[in-house]
């Protein structure tokens, strides 16, 4: 597995390299042996380091997990994300194997259904949208956001389990896909309360 290790304000030494070479390698051939790369972002804020972990199977639709840490050290943040990342793998490891069996990523089904989009990314909103009512007409936004950046991605045909488990291990706060059963385009999100939320279109 390639393991790329990245700092923004922050010098990533070689101690620091080989430290998280050895303990994700370790991690991640335990639960997750398809991985073909990882990447490791660590970013200096103040005095708190911040790390984004990302381990992906580097096909279109393979599975990536994603993970976050922050401590007053970049070992710390690293350790905490990893926690995390193994966490995921670990509560998802029989059911990863069960996506792998039915047919998903690299046995894809001749019949397989995905639909094209882009993905953008937009600013957040300049103004609270609870307290709409006590902003001036200045502070309001234009109609028209401006788009940060796009990109081209697939909304896949998964199950409702297999759609909260991509959510999960991506670290996502919502998921759009095709259910596998009726066909229609479905949105899997967490709730505030902890639930997990369906929406399932009636056409």
């Amino acid at each position: 597995m390639q393991i790329r290790v990245l700092g923004s304000n922050v010098e990533v030494g070689e101690a620091l390299t080989q430290y998280i070479q050895e303990h994700l390698d370790k991690t991640v051939k335990k639960f997750f042996e398809k991985a073909v790369n990882s990447e490791v972002h660590f970013k200096k804020e103040g005095q708190l380091f911040k790390v984004v972990l990302i381990i992906n199977e580097g096909v279109k639709r393979g599975l990536v997990i994603k993970s976050d840490g922050d401590a007053g050290d970049a070992y710390g943040a690293f350790n905490e994300a990893l926690k995390k990342a193994e966490s995921q793998l670990r509560r998802y490891r029989n059911r990863i194997k069960d996506y792998r069996a039915q047919g998903g990523i690299k046995n894809i089904e001749p019949d397989f259904k995905a639909l094209n989009a882009t993905k953008y990314v937009l600013p957040p909103l300049p103004y609270n949208i609870f307290n709409e009512m006590e902003t001036t007409e200045e502070e309001k936004p234009s109609e028209n956001h401006k788009i940060i950046s796009e990109k081209n991605t697939e909304i896949e045909t998964l199950s409702v389990d297999e759609a909260i488990m991509k959510m999960d291990l991506a670290n996502l706060p919502a998921l759009v896909f095709i259910n596998n059963k009726n066909q229609r385009l479905n949105v899997v999100y967490h709730r505030k309360d902890g639930f997990i939320s369906l929406v399932d279109p009636q056409v």
